[in-house]
């Protein structure tokens, strides 16, 4: 639940929880049909998939510094 607090921005015209599942899918590469039988606010899900949500966390923030223009980062390192 933390990580949708975090990063999901709740539609009006669609559910939260909806949205929720949707955001989990894909930062875990689950399919929504799995997480969404991990229980209503997600209780039942592996402990793995924490340390998955962490990652995507800190992926998530990087982004938004580097959108504020707080950080550069050259693709260029990352190309070989």
């Amino acid at each position: 639940m933390e990580y949708c607090q975090r990063w999901v921005k709740a539609d009006p015209a669609r559910g939260y929880r909806k949205v929720c599942i949707n955001a989990l899918a894909e930062a875990t590469g689950l399919s929504s049909r799995t997480i969404g039988n991990w229980g209503a606010n997600f209780e039942r899900r592996p402990r793995y998939v924490l340390h998955i949500l962490r990652q995507a966390d800190l992926l998530n923030q990087i982004e938004e510094l580097e959108q504020r223009d707080q950080v550069n980062l050259s693709l260029d390192l990352l190309c070989e």
